[in-house]
């Protein structure tokens, strides 16, 4: 499945106040509504955060599904040191290594 479904899921759960809530209260079901492989159902579902960064969630989607359900300091401590050095295309996209400041062609 393309990641865009996750991506799409994950959008959904956070912009709405019952599916967060029902999130943050472990209901899964809405989960059920997308087409997601077991890895990704799993990943969101046990909230394993480096592992939807390595599924290549956007990075701007992981960090507003983090901040509805946990406080930005269990992010920086709990999500972070684990996603140093692994590949998510779209970080990779817009944050080119090197230092050089320029755009890498997709």
């Amino acid at each position: 499945m393309s990641d865009y479904e996750l991506n799409r899921a994950i959008h959904h759960i956070y912009t709405h106040r019952d599916l967060t809530m029902a999130f943050r209260d472990g209901n899964y079901a809405e989960l059920d509504n997308y087409k997601l492989t077991g890895e990704e159902h799993k990943a969101l579902s046990t909230r394993d955060f480096p592992k939807l960064w390595a599924l290549h969630v956007h990075p701007v989607l992981l960090f507003h599904l983090s901040a509805v359900l946990n406080s930005r300091e269990w992010y920086l401590e709990n999500v972070v040191p684990h996603i140093k050095d692994v590949p998510n295309k779209f970080y990779d996209y817009y944050h080119p290594r090197g230092g050089g400041g320029e755009m890498k062609q997709a």
